[in-house]
């Protein structure tokens, strides 16, 4: 220790300081300080993989996961450089190190299934040497660069499946000489497929939203297979798109908008139908569906292109009917052609004409006899006088109503079979102007609205909008154009007109933002309309707020917090006035054209069961409601319970699996209608709203169990729904006070839950807090 005294008396203290850490400092080589910068980016490591990566070593060779290969000089500190990096299912959460661009001789990087999120570095593909790059099943955002091109010269295998990557697939990928394994699956890659994969022998694209059509020439020497299902590719199939790709290679091409033929190609023609499933107007062999076969009116190889647009009958007259004979190229005797050559005779041309001519004109008279027919059927069907004693023709005003074309009928098929794709509302059309005696239209209190007039409502062009056993929903268009949906109750209990009345008019009372307005009701002897106002953005439950299919429909954070809060802000009004809604589900909360939430099918329980509700079957009546498409997105649950079902029928608060989701346990008892059930279907939609899916079973029991801050900031990035988690920096504080509101709510235990007005404060406040 003599140097240090020395060294004490003539150097100062800063740069002792800096001798004593010089050792240390260098004990670790420029790879291993790169690892460690991974290292401390990542936020969670549940496993411990990451925790013998240390600055006491020399090098990283012996960390887990780091492959090291000598390539520098002996006796130097980078005579070891790391060539691979491979951590995969470890649990990893966190972002992807620009640092790891900067490994000059990694050759191998597999970071896949691991929880790694953000959009990817540029620096990443600075790495020169990289032949294998999976970053497959993470959580890996915004597109994929051009710089991967540029950079990664001598990549062989590329694998980002499984990621939330989106934007075109850059052109330049096909440049990669080296590069035969690619696998961009389960993204949200728009545009067109690139051309040009020569090197290529495998090439995933599956599950994306490539939109465009497909290349004339693809390219494919060596490719060996090819999957481009489940994306929005339109178009025929080019003759020549495979026409270099070898008749052994596997081509699945299904679940697209391909249309027209398939061509005779022997890449296509090996491969089995359901490869080309899912492409309706798709025909041609290996398929069964059989192409069209063309006209035999078609214009005659001899024809010259100026009569293509011709009728058939002008096109079948030959050129040399009226320019003279042609020019024999081939040769012949006298230089010209035979007559019989030239064409066919002008008597036989005009015994055609006039045939077409005559063939016309009978037809003309056959269409013209049909409707004056079905004119004089029309009038005959319209025509109702008082003296007719036929119960018949006192038909309800909507149990016939005109199904049309534009829209989708979600009825069943005894509500489809409709013919009549143009015409109005039928039933009740009265050319004297008279409604049946025991039947009214009555309008509630409207505001500045004008009061409906049963005539104009019967006027009406009318679409189903959804259908639930004896429940069908109309979209009712007038004919000044003003939009209406009308619930027709097929089975009502409510046997008075006044009851009835005084139910609708209690229901209307019930005035918010965010509940759909009642307009009126119409009361007859064998229908019980309702009448509200349209809300047109459909619903939640056909909003898809998460991945579903090939073609998802996000909903930002901002939006699903702002559909929370203002179905929280309507329930509690509810509950202010001292109602129930008891069937708060998606297909409940309807979307305006601001996406702004507006709760529907309030009171529709007393409407159907008056005075009985409470008594026996109390939640009954949701099976009158809902909307078919809500049932089919949700997979493994029954929204809809079953008509008429008797206590015994009736699940037990245990039997989660035979009533809706959304349905607190305890409603499924014989009990009056209470505020915590609502409370609770509200904790179950928004818990759906932030993670995508419908809570478990087994995550309700454990409700949220309080961590560190970290722990919990991670939970939160695992639970969140993917499409969003690129929002959550930042608003991890919100989201975690909404998450903890869900659970809350959607305890088993009702006195647990919240009232909904203390729901909404604290939704309101964690809006507040984000939005800061």
């Amino acid at each position: 220790m003599i140097w240090w005294r020395v060294a004490s008396i003539f150097l100062p203290l800063p740069l002792l300081l800096l001798l004593l850490l010089l050792p240390s400092a260098f004990a670790l080589n420029s790879d291993g300080i790169l690892l460690l910068s991974f290292k401390y980016s990542i936020i969670s490591d549940p496993l411990s993989v990451l925790d013998n990566w240390n600055y006491e070593d020399e090098t990283p060779c012996s960390w887990i996961g780091v492959t090291c290969t000598q390539l520098g000089n002996p006796g130097t500190p980078d005579m070891f450089r790391v060539t691979s990096l491979v951590l995969p299912n470890s649990h990893l959460v966190g972002s992807i190190s620009p640092e790891l661009g900067s490994l000059q001789h990694i050759q191998r990087l597999d970071l896949s299934k691991n929880f790694f999120n953000g959009s990817l570095p540029v620096t990443l593909f600075n790495a020169s040497e990289l032949k294998v790059l999976s970053l497959s099943n993470n959580f890996i955002s915004g597109d994929l660069p051009d710089e991967l091109v540029s950079g990664l010269k001598s990549l062989q295998f590329l694998n980002v499946s499984g990621n939330d990557l989106a934007g075109d697939i850059p052109e330049n990928l096909t440049s990669l000489q080296n590069l035969t394994v690619i696998s961009l699956r389960s993204n949200y890659f728009t545009g067109n497929l690139p051309a040009g994969f020569n090197s290529v022998e495998v090439l995933d694209l599956s599950s994306n939203l490539l939109n465009g059509t497909l290349p004339l020439d693809f390219g494919g020497e060596n490719l060996r297979y090819l999957n481009l299902s489940y994306n929005k590719i339109s178009g025929k199939i080019p003759v020549g798109f495979v026409k270099r790709v070898s008749e052994n290679s596997n081509i699945d091409l299904s679940f697209n908008n391909l249309t027209g033929p398939i061509p005779d190609s022997p890449a296509l023609l090996s491969q089995k139908t359901e490869q080309f499933a899912g492409n309706s107007e798709l025909c041609g062999k290996p398929l069964k569906t059989l192409c069209p076969i063309p006209s035999t009116l078609s214009t005659p190889p001899n024809m010259a292109t100026s009569t293509s647009s011709s009728s058939p009958a002008i096109a079948a007259i030959p050129r040399t009917f009226d320019n003279g004979p042609e020019t024999n190229t081939s040769g012949g005797a006298n230089g010209t052609r035979n007559q019989s050559q030239t064409g066919l005779k002008p008597g036989t041309i005009a015994g055609i004409v006039v045939g077409d001519l005559a063939g016309i004109a009978v037809l003309g008279l056959v269409i013209l006899y049909v409707y004056h027919v079905r004119k004089r059927k029309s009038l005959n069907s319209r025509v109702v006088t008082k003296q007719d004693p036929d119960p018949k023709a006192k038909s309800a005003a909507w149990s016939c109503i005109t199904i049309k074309g534009e829209e989708k009928s979600e009825a069943t098929s005894s509500d489809s079979d409709h013919d009549d794709k143009n015409g109005p509302v039928g039933g009740l059309h009265n050319p004297n102007g008279e409604a049946q005696k025991s039947s009214v239209l009555v309008t509630v209190e409207g505001g500045d609205q004008p009061e409906l007039e049963l005539e104009t409502l019967l006027k009406a062009s009318a679409y189903i909008l959804g259908a639930s056993g004896p429940s069908i929903v109309y979209k009712a268009v007038l004919e000044d154009k003003t939009e209406l949906a009308v619930r027709r109750i097929g089975e009502c209990r409510v046997l008075k007109m006044r009851d009835f009345e005084s139910q609708v008019r209690a229901i209307a009372k019930v005035r918010h933002p965010n509940l759909v307005r009642v307009r009126g009701f119409y009361w007859g002897d064998d229908e019980k309309l309702v009448i509200y106002d349209y809300v047109s953005n459909g619903s939640l439950a056909t909003t898809n707020t998460r991945r579903a299919g090939s073609s998802p429909c996000h909903l930002p954070l901002e939006t699903r917090m702002k559909i929370a809060k203002g179905v929280a802000r309507g329930l509690a009004y509810i509950h202010e006035k001292k109602h129930v809604h008891g069937n708060i589900k998606p297909s409940n909360i309807l979307l305006n054209s601001d996406l702004e939430p507006i709760i529907s099918d309030f009171g529709l329980d007393k409407l159907v069961l008056g005075n009985t509700i409470g008594q026996k079957a109390s939640g009954s009546a949701r099976g009158y409601f809902g909307s078919l498409k809500s049932t089919a997105t949700r997979e493994g649950t029954h929204d809809v319970l079953p008509i008429g079902g008797s206590p015994a029928a009736l699940p037990s608060a245990g039997a989660g699996s035979a009533s809706s989701p959304y349905q607190a346990p305890e409603s499924l008892k014989n009990l009056k209608p209470n505020p915590k059930w609502d409370v609770y279907s509200f904790g179950i939609v928004l818990l759906e709203l932030l993670t995508g899916r419908i809570p478990s079973e087994r995550e309700l029991v454990a409700q949220w169990t309080p961590g560190s801050l970290t722990e919990e900031k991670i939970r939160i990035l695992i639970m969140v729904d993917v499409v969003i988690r690129a929002e959550v920096e930042g608003r991890e504080d919100a989201l975690l006070a909404c998450l903890k509101l869900g659970f809350s709510c959607a305890s088993f235990s009702p006195q647990k839950r919240p009232t909904m007005k203390e729901a909404f404060q604290i939704l309101d406040k964690s809006s507040s807090t984000s939005s800061n």
